[in-house]
């Protein structure tokens, strides 16, 4: 291993330190901040209702309303719609979403 020795205007550098550097955020703005947290929520309300509360099965399937966002082409980004229920593919029981 080597040693570093750091030049300081007064001298050199007698016990080793640490030099903080800043964090630095590439590519993010507070715009991706608030699209992470819709996704998060997204997420989180798919989790929540992964099954049926009737017959508890697994086969559910959100239902959206048509409102999704729209990326450069004018084509819908998929994921981006809006849940208002869910439908269950195996006993047809529908419940809406929850507000949380």
């Amino acid at each position: 291993m080597s040693c570093v020795s750091i030049y300081r205007p007064s001298g050199i550098a007698e016990e080793p330190m640490t030099i903080p550097f800043p964090r630095l955020r590439f590519g993010r703005t507070s715009s991706d901040d608030g699209a992470q947290t819709l996704a998060l929520n997204r997420a989180r309300l798919m989790h929540h209702n992964r099954f049926c509360p009737c017959c508890n099965s697994v086969a559910v399937e959100p239902l959206e309303l048509n409102d999704p966002s729209l990326n450069a082409s004018g084509m819908p980004i998929p994921g981006t719609a809006t849940v208002v229920a869910f439908h269950c593919n195996g006993c047809y029981h529908e419940w809406p979403v929850a507000a949380r």
